[in-house]
């Protein structure tokens, strides 16, 4: 969406703070937002992978965050090209950007296969917690067409898409393998809220802007549904979502190595199969099976509570599943 003379990337809508402090990034339409579980209607609220984006006009701009539940971390970057950390507090931060003194010898250090034009100002906001976009101000003009990749990636699941117990925002699983296939991101992980309510597979079945997607499916509701709702769910989610997009690469990944599995609990193999198993069914030339074992080999790469990855664990997945994607599409 636009604000001003800014492209807000991976954001539908802002929604206004009921305290009054500026607009929060909502990444799906609040009408959606409202009708999903709890945690997803929470999480939808949280920035990962949005990135405020423009470019300078004039020698300066600042964007001034706040993030009302605590500290949380901002990058920026120009371009591809790593700028500056900013932590974001309780009250109102000011991000200043300026142009960078070395902005002429960038442009030719800049690599052909680039993702994104080294003129272009990114500000990446947190994946978490959800912060306040209190203004945007100085002679900005928005993205061109040429200054972002061409090819746009989606990615759906839980805490683990979205970005739980990553060091920093771009270091999701999702981000890095944006990454590293050269292309853009919109991030529709939700902590603890993959649900795959049939309202969401109709939002992501009705955009047209994504060029291949993963789903990430299983884990937040090992717990709480039994196999034959999640079979349902399932067969609706990925049958809607294949069915509107059958030119492009779809990923459906089953549940990770996790602490549901070191306690022998034989519904996550069942899940696994359910997942395996509709998409065989369908039989359909660009929709894919991804094991959740083959992204994430070993268990080192989990962090203490066996469930959402270390940061190596992060860089592991990502690796794997751009390489499986990259098999697939080229």
């Amino acid at each position: 969406m636009i604000l001003g003379q800014a492209e807000l990337h991976n954001v539908h809508e802002l929604l206004d703070d009921p305290a009054g402090a500026g607009s929060i990034c909502c990444r799906v339409p609040n009408d959606l937002r409202v009708t999903l579980n709890e945690s997803a209607k929470n999480n939808a609220i949280q920035a990962t992978g949005c990135e405020i984006r423009f470019n300078l006009e004039g020698s300066r701009a600042v964007i001034t965050l706040q993030s009302p539940e605590g500290p949380a971390l901002a990058e920026v970057y120009q371009g591809d090209f790593f700028s500056a950390l900013h932590i974001v507090n309780e009250t109102p931060t000011r991000i200043e950007v300026a142009r960078p003194e070395s902005e002429t010898v960038m442009r030719q250090a800049t690599p052909s296969d680039a993702r994104f034009d080294t003129g272009l100002t990114r500000v990446v906001l947190p994946w978490r917690p959800s912060v306040r976009v209190i203004s945007i101000e100085g002679e900005t003009s928005l993205p061109g067409p040429d200054q972002t990749p061409n090819t746009r990636y989606l990615a759906y699941g839980s805490s683990i898409t979205h970005g739980s117990t990553a060091v920093r925002p771009t270091g999701t699983y999702p981000a890095r393998v944006a990454e590293l296939l050269g292309t853009d991101l919109f991030n529709l992980g939700f902590g603890g809220g993959a649900h795959m309510e049939a309202g969401m597979a109709d939002y992501i079945a009705g955009r047209t802007d994504w060029d291949f997607a993963s789903l990430e499916m299983g884990i937040n509701v090992v717990q709480s549904f039994e196999v034959d709702e999640f079979h349902r769910r399932v067969e609706y989610f990925v049958t809607t979502i294949a069915d509107a997009h059958p030119d492009e690469w779809i990923f459906c990944i089953d549940i990770f190595p996790c602490l549901y599995d070191f306690m022998g609990v034989e519904k996550c193999d069942t899940f696994r199969s359910i997942v395996a198993d509709r998409v065989r069914q369908l039989n359909r030339p660009k929709l894919v099976h991804v094991p959740g074992d083959a992204m994430l080999t070993s268990n080192l790469g989990l962090t203490t509570d066996l469930v959402h990855p270390a940061p190596a664990g992060f860089e592991e997945m990502a690796r794997n599943l751009a390489e499986i994607i990259r098999a697939r599409r080229t």
